[in-house]
């Protein structure tokens, strides 16, 4: 079987690495030949969400529109297509609709709630170009939908999925695991990951992180990595640029890692990845109720849930000072990820979903 995997984001993006990329050997060690396409470029893709630089954006969206274009001929060379999130950022359904009229069978892969309106701030001005509603119709033409969650999972059933599997973003627990002999860096290290599009959720998280260092100053620390909070920061708060080489070992370096968010539509259909990736490196999560993460976490045995800004700043200072239960916690949480959200766990229900699509007669 040959199968063609489109996704939107070059190697950097998080979600199709997770999502795709760390299945493909796999794959093809079960004789499953594959290929990817992205639709941004590199170029791109390094602009993407900074602010301005609208001539080039619009410049380099369109070579990558044509390549994508380019990519509908390339489909007829396999069994399969794989569509991860979606194959156009922009416009309705098109692609997926001449998937359809050629009858090429294909895989559609969703970890967010992208039925919903939703653009990063520096790139408002084209949220007009973007058609959520589009979700529906791409995943009533798959064979398979694959959905993030159960939360995603409703939505594809009550949208006329033909068949749904659910599959959480996974971690290799061969590399995501605890960093051995780690220092004591005189200060415990609370610490975030993420992107510009998920920074603004720490915006709102700052009375707590003042709160914690006030109550903790020569204790605690936070670290912010792939994004920057706006004005000056406070001592005790530092931000990191995220690169693909230092991740793992950033992650590996925090004591506690957090993962505050609103309860709305949209954090909903979060996969509680941030949560899986420092739980599988055996670090506390501290994260909100909110979607998955209930699903994930059992409160103070493999992680930590606080409902709101007391109980975060009661639990952060808690951990920041009792070193054992950072660790018991952190063993906990690392037995979850090998048992339920590890690669070697989920590869073969992946392998599954693809073998599905291609052997199932296509629905009129």
């Amino acid at each position: 079987m040959k199968v063609l995997f489109l996704v939107p984001y070059p190697p950097q993006g998080a979600s199709n690495r997770f999502r795709v990329l760390q299945f493909l050997p796999y794959l093809e060690k079960a004789g499953i030949a594959c290929r990817v396409r992205a639709f941004y470029n590199e170029r791109l893709w390094s602009i993407l969400y900074a602010r301005g630089r609208l001539l080039r954006k619009i410049f380099y969206g369109l070579a990558c529109a044509l390549n994508r274009l380019l990519d509908l001929a390339r489909c007829l060379a396999y069994d399969v297509v794989f569509i991860h999130r979606e194959a156009f950022p922009v416009g309705p359904a098109w692609f997926e609709a001449l998937l359809r009229l050629l009858g090429k069978p294909y895989v559609y892969d969703f970890d967010d709630a992208l039925f919903l309106p939703n653009v990063a701030r520096p790139n408002r001005r084209f949220g007009k170009l973007k058609c959520p509603g589009k979700t529906a119709s791409i995943i009533r033409g798959s064979r398979v939908t694959i959905a993030g969650n159960s939360y995603l999972a409703e939505y594809a059933g009550r949208s006329g999925a033909k068949k749904i599997v659910i599959l959480p973003t996974v971690v290799d627990t061969g590399a995501f695991v605890p960093l051995a002999g780690k220092r004591d860096s005189g200060r415990v290290v609370i610490g975030w990951i993420g992107s510009p599009t998920t920074i603004e959720f720490l915006e709102d998280f700052r009375p707590v992180i003042d709160e914690v260092l006030s109550r903790c100053p020569d204790q605690a620390c936070f670290r912010i990595v792939g994004g920057r909070l706006e004005g000056e920061l406070p001592p005790g708060v530092s931000c990191l640029p995220w690169s693909l080489d230092t991740e793992l070992r950033q992650i590996q370096d925090f004591d506690i890692g957090i993962m505050p968010m609103p309860d709305d539509e949209w954090t909903r259909g979060k996969c509680a990845f941030k949560a899986i990736e420092y739980m599988a490196v055996g670090i506390p999560a501290v994260c909100s109720p909110v979607g998955m993460n209930l699903e994930l976490i059992q409160p103070g045995v493999s992680g930590f849930l606080p409902a709101g800004r007391r109980e975060w700043v009661e639990i952060l200072c808690t951990l920041v000072g009792d070193k054992s239960l950072r660790e018991r916690v952190g063993r906990e949480g690392r037995k979850l990820i090998e048992t339920s959200f590890s690669l070697r766990m989920t590869a073969p229900r992946f392998k599954k979903a693809i073998l599905d699509a291609g052997s199932e007669k296509l629905s009129p």
